[in-house]
Order: C-alpha cells, then sequence, then structure tokens
C-alpha cells in the first residue's frame, strides 16, 4: 500500500469549531499546522441532498437504545449543519473544574458579532411563540445568533440545519479559511486510526486515505473527532478510559398547526427561555426541514403524516435537556446511551409546557405531535478530570483534545461558543 509522510509542528484531527479554532490559532502564531478532516469538503450547501451526504451513515445513525444522532463529515464538522446558536459557558466549568472561558468567549461575541437578531428577521412564527410563551410566565427572549442578519434570508424554509446557502451563518469553515491564509494545509477524507506514540510521547499519527496510508510525524498532536470520533480514536491508541460515560442533550419537537405562518418561515432557534435551566431543561423554536420532517413523523408518529399538508403553517418548539452521564462509545464508534428515569421526566415535562405554549399561540390540539428523542452533541467521552487535565492534555505527553468530548457535564444548552473558547484556551497554553 502506498505510504504518504508528513511533518509538521502541530496536526488537528477533525475540523469542527474546536479543531479549526487550534489550527487557526497556531497557524497564524507562524506555526506549521496539517488539519485533518474525515469529511469532504462539500461547495453545495442548504439542500437535503448534500446534507444526506455530509452526514453519518445519511441521517440514520442509531444508538444501542435506538436513540438518533446525526453529525456531519464535511470541512467545518456539525457547524455546517447547526442551528447556528450561541449560549455563554457554563458557570459551572469556572467554580467547579476552575476552568474560566468568559474573555475567550466575550473574544469571540466580539469578533463574529455573535447577537440576537433584530425583530425583522425573527420570523413570525417565532414572535407568536415568544408572545405565547411569555403570557404563560415562561420568560422568553431573543437567543444570540453566529448569524449575519444583513445576509440573512428569513423566508429560506429553514435550511440553516442543511448548511446555509446564503453565507449567513458563522461556521468553522471560515476559521479553516483563516488557517490556510496562514499558511497551514488541509487534507480532506482522511480516516485517523490512532496516534503514534515513543518512549510514552506522543510523535504524530496513522491514518487512512484514499492515496494510502499517511504517516504524520509532529511535535503537538491535537485531536477534536467530536463526542463520538475523539473516544474511538484515543481508544485505538491506548487510552482506554475514554468512551467511558457520555451526556448528548437529549432533545424532542414539539410541533403543532396553527392557521399563521409557521416556524419554518424564518431562522431556527431564534427565541428561547432559560426560565427552567436550573432545572435542565431549555426550550427554543424549531422544526425540522421538511425532509427530516417527514423522516421523524415516519419513525414517530406515521398516523399523523398527513399533517405534512400543513408544513409551512406548523409552529414547532424543541425541549432540550441536560442528561445524565451514561452509556459508553467503543472504538468502531459502537454507541450504548439509555435515558435515565429523570432524563425522561425533564423531557416530559418540558414536553407538557410546550405543548401549552403552541395551545396558547393557536395550534390545533388535535395535530400536536411530540417527535422522537434525539441527540444533540455528544459529550463528555473524553472528559476533564478522566482522559485529560484543565489543560486539555491527555497522560500522554503532547496529546490534546478540542471538542465537546472533554466537557464534563451535559451542558443543556448550544455548545459551540464553549468549544471555541476551550480551543482558545489551549490554543494560548500551547504557544506559551
Amino acid at each position: 500500500m502506498n505510504r504518504i509522510h508528513k511533518t509538521t509542528d502541530v496536526v488537528v484531527v477533525g475540523s469542527g469549531p474546536g479543531g479549526a479554532t487550534v489550527a487557526r490559532q497556531m497557524a497564524r502564531a507562524g506555526k506549521r499546522v496539517l488539519l485533518l478532516e474525515k469529511g469532504r469538503d462539500h461547495k453545495l450547501v442548504g439542500n437535503h441532498l448534500t446534507a444526506l451526504v455530509m452526514a453519518d451513515k445519511l441521517g440514520l445513525s442509531f444508538t444501542e437504545e435506538g436513540m438518533n444522532i446525526v453529525r456531519a463529515f464535511t470541512t467545518g464538522g456539525s457547524t455546517v449543519m447547526y442551528c447556528g446558536s450561541a449560549a455563554d459557558p457554563p458557570d459551572w466549568l469556572r467554580t467547579k473544574y476552575g476552568i474560566d472561558l468568559r474573555a475567550y468567549a466575550e473574544e469571540t461575541k466580539r469578533e463574529l458579532g455573535i447577537a440576537p437578531l433584530p425583530d425583522d428577521v425573527v420570523g413570525t412564527g417565532s414572535h407568536r411563540l415568544l408572545e405565547a410563551g411569555n403570557e404563560l410566565g415562561y420568560d422568553f427572549e431573543k437567543m444570540p445568533k453566529f448569524i449575519d442578519a444583513s445576509k440573512c434570508r428569513m423566508r429560506c424554509g429553514g435550511t440553516c440545519m442543511l448548511g446555509c446557502p446564503h453565507g449567513a451563518k458563522w461556521t468553522a469553515r471560515s476559521y479553516v479559511q483563516d488557517m490556510l491564509d496562514a499558511g497551514g494545509e488541509l487534507m480532506t477524507r482522511v480516516d485517523v486510526q490512532h496516534v503514534t506514540v515513543q518512549d510514552g510521547v506522543a510523535t504524530g499519527l496513522q491514518a487512512f486515505t484514499p492515496r494510502g496510508v499517511l504517516e504524520v510525524e509532529a511535535s503537538t498532536v491535537v485531536i477534536a473527532a467530536g463526542g463520538i470520533g475523539t473516544p474511538s480514536i484515543l481508544q485505538k491508541s491506548g487510552l482506554t478510559e475514554a468512551g467511558r460515560g457520555m451526556f448528548v442533550d437529549p432533545l424532542v419537537l414539539v410541533t403543532g398547526v396553527s392557521r399563521h405562518a409557521g416556524t419554518c418561515l424564518g431562522p431556527p432557534m431564534a427565541v428561547a427561555t432559560t426560565k427552567m435551566i436550573d432545572e435542565g431543561i431549555l426550550l427554543s423554536d424549531l422544526i425540522d426541514p421538511w425532509g427530516m420532517w417527514l423522516m421523524m413523523a415516519a419513525l414517530r408518529n406515521p398516523a399523523k403524516l398527513g399533517l405534512f399538508a400543513s408544513y409551512r403553517k406548523q409552529l414547532g418548539l424543541m425541549v432540550k435537556i441536560g442528561d445524565e452521564r451514561q452509556g459508553y462509545i467503543n472504538m468502531d464508534e459502537h454507541i450504548s446511551k439509555p435515558l435515565t428515569e429523570q432524563d425522561r421526566s425533564r423531557l416530559n415535562r418540558g414536553s407538557v409546557i410546550a405543548r401549552e405554549i403552541l395551545l396558547r399561540a393557536g395550534c390545533d390540539p388535535t395535530s400536536i405531535m411530540v417527535g422522537p428523542v434525539r441527540g444533540a452533541h455528544p459529550g463528555a467521552t473524553a472528559r476533564i478530570g478522566l482522559v485529560v487535565d484543565e489543560n486539555l492534555q491527555t497522560p500522554i505527553p503532547n496529546l490534546y483534545v478540542s471538542d465537546a468530548s472533554v466537557i464534563p457535564e451535559a451542558l443543556d444548552r448550544p455548545v459551540v461558543l464553549t468549544v471555541i473558547s476551550l480551543a482558545k484556551r489551549l490554543s494560548e497554553r500551547l504557544l506559551s
């Protein structure tokens, strides 16, 4: 088999928000950087076909217990398919683990212009849910977004989750381009197998590519392959604690048909309530893109598939919870993630509240349905205190992790700003 050899200062695995941030910061500091991505560099985004191609197993990846978890293999990782929502890193990272991300988060918000969308960009369906929620005392407000409002086409039909075709939503591809502009190198379609270790120290990695086996020598190795990919690589590299226990911030979508413009006619997750965040419950406006709506209805509520005719008048609320750490991921990326009694209780309580709000917003009670439970963003699979230390270094010197897998507890909130902040903190320490 053909062998490809490369030598660099820093090799980063995964081009999502954690990997792209580290690669960018290091390249801008003058380091030789090689960024490896398992997926392709898809150019045409914002449609169902490309989303299916980018998604792992065409979006039909399930845990042993039947929970759907979607992740994207493409340049920019899953940020290409996220809703563009931002939330500050949780205070408990600072108070319980001594990791203060406030300065990094504020810097990122200024740099990327993260802010709530103006009223004229927020969809009328989202406004209706905000008003209904507030009439019931749930304290909805507009959510900060990684979206340039001047580029947003608010009636594009919910394609944010398929990849923004207008360039309004920030993705990690922006940081990847910054890295390239600074002299870094990107390789796609690279399936990293394991880290190479000599005398107990990480010295590089080995991967499969369409052109043969890639062998990289590097003085610093950063794994940022996500909450599922990272523990698999670490296990193959000898760190058997990786993958033991995980959170996924489970969610369900509760939808109903109204007589008014629906949630799909505006940016997703434009409004939210954090009133119950201490209970581990977040509610926000969200409905699946039409293709995913059909698939999820067929899986959970086939008797209500006829409601698809009213898709553009449906209002939707996402119920996301902070789940207890359970389950495992093995080196073949097989996932077991059982839900505990507390997890199910939180999902049920949030769904009941969502129904109450949908009724207040004018939805037909016979049209309201609860979708299947899905995993939002897996984490804690290479967590601080078990697999990495507070500086995100593993027990193997020169081997670091920079993605949601290091977060030790469920977030029950959007994860991207926290991951970027952790990656900037790691980069600062690597450079110092």
